[in-house]
This record gives structure tokens, C-alpha cells and sequence, in this order.
């Protein structure tokens, strides 16, 4: 389900279950293991997550499961998702989504939950659990969109566009291609690889510290940082 490979001091994960890429609880369940060791290489400065090429990066849980489930395998199935979705806010690396064609559900989640976000022309992001009878991905939206949108993705289900996406700043790159998207995100994540080195290695962390802090509060965890790196990175 899911395969990486290291190119330049970037890991490619990729989702791989054809033809949606779709995810099963089960294999979310064991995503954080899979990124914990992939972050732990140390030739590995950054992430990027990516669908099987083809026609979606990854379009949610596979909605068969659902068909079936008990209330008490639903709470386990969430809760496989939300620890994945922390593993990648928590992941000590930075994280880049190169996003194509749809992600939805614990797709589109996966990509809020990422550091930055590249997409292809053409692709749809959404949440639509609602028209399944469920709620969900509204807390991790919200980090990347206006609570307006968040909202309305999350009460009414429909998709966006890629462009509305990176209009209102889901989105901080729009390419033509997929193959672009994923070519500037491995560049990205290349650049920021061999920019957060030494002490600067723990700026994600930092700065998932300070979101949501109060002002002054935040700047404090930013100096922590500056004072540290700079007693790590000083040459001699």
C-alpha cells in the first residue's frame, strides 16, 4: 500500500491502491511506523507524499468498510486515521503533499496535515463524509483554510478545485502536471532538506508549538529555536 524511495535527501512515499489509491483503516493503522522509520534515515531531510501515478492522489478510506462496520470497529478505524494524521504533524521532518486529481477524506486530511501543499491543475479536495452519513476532517482543514470554507467542505461535502484551493491558500503551488507537482515538491522538499540542518533540524516541531499560542508566546518558542540552532550551526 504504500512504497518510498529516496531521491536528493527526499523520501517519495506513495499511496498505492489502484484505481483511487484508496486507504483501509488497517493500512493506516500501520502508516505512523512506516513514516517513523522513513524520518529516522539520516540521509532523509524531508518527506513528500504522493498517489500511484495515474488519475488521484488519494480519494479517503475505502468506502466498502464502511457498508459493514460495527460502532465500537468505527471508533478503532477513526482512530487509526487521526494517529496517522498526528505521525505527520508530529513527523520531525518536514512534510510536502504533491497532490493530483482527488483527495478527499483522509486524503484530503493527510494533505492538510502536511507542511506544505504542491497540486496539480484539475484536481478536486474535499470532505465527503457528511453525504455518507459521517463527520470528519473538519479540526485538520481548518489549519489550512478560512474556517468559512473549512466549513463549508465539511457540512455540505462538495469538492473544491485545485485553483479555488490555491486561491484561498489550501494550496501554496499550482502546476499544470502531476508530474510537475510531484518534480516541484521533490525540489521543494530538497531545498528545505538542506536549509533545516543541525539545530534548525527541529522547525516543524517548533512551529507546530507556537500555532495557535498567543502572540508573545509564539515568538518565544521561535527565539528558542534561533538560540539553539545557533549554538549548533556556528562553524568551530
Amino acid at each position: 500500500m504504500f512504497s518510498h524511495e529516496v531521491d536528493g535527501g527526499v523520501a517519495v512515499l506513495r499511496l498505492e491502491n489502484p484505481p483511487v489509491n484508496a486507504v483501509s483503516f488497517a493500512q493506516w493503522r500501520g502508516f505512523p511506523a512506516r513514516l517513523r522509520e522513513i524520518a529516522a534515515m539520516p540521509e532523509v531531510g524531508a518527506i513528500v507524499f504522493t498517489g500511484l501515478p495515474g488519475r488521484h492522489f488519494c480519494a479517503g478510506n475505502d468506502r466498502r468498510e464502511f457498508a459493514s462496520l460495527r460502532p465500537e470497529e468505527t471508533d478503532r478505524g477513526t482512530a487509526a486515521v487521526r494517529d496517522a494524521m498526528r505521525a505527520v504533524i508530529e513527523c520531525p521532518r518536514p512534510t510536502i503533499a504533491a497532490m493530483h486529481g482527488a483527495a478527499l477524506g483522509s486524503g484530503f486530511m493527510l494533505c492538510c496535515a502536511s507542511d506544505i501543499r504542491i497540486g496539480a491543475a484539475g484536481g478536486q479536495l474535499g470532505l465527503p463524509e457528511v453525504k455518507a452519513g459521517a463527520f470528519g476532517g473538519y479540526a485538520l482543514a481548518r489549519r489550512v483554510a478560512p474556517i468559512g470554507e473549512a466549513r463549508y467542505m465539511t457540512c455540505l461535502g462538495d469538492a473544491i478545485s485545485a485553483e479555488r484551493a490555491y486561491q484561498i491558500g489550501i494550496l501554496q503551488e499550482l502546476c499544470e502536471t502531476p508530474e510537475a507537482a510531484l518534480a516541484r515538491a521533490v525540489a521543494i522538499g530538497g531545498q528545505i532538506g538542506g536549509l533545516l540542518t543541525g539545530g534548525l533540524a527541529a522547525t516543524p516541531a517548533a512551529l507546530e508549538e507556537a500555532e495557535g499560542q498567543p502572540l508573545w508566546e509564539a515568538y518565544e518558542c521561535e527565539r528558542r529555536l534561533a538560540i539553539a540552532s545557533m549554538g549548533v550551526n556556528r562553524p568551530g
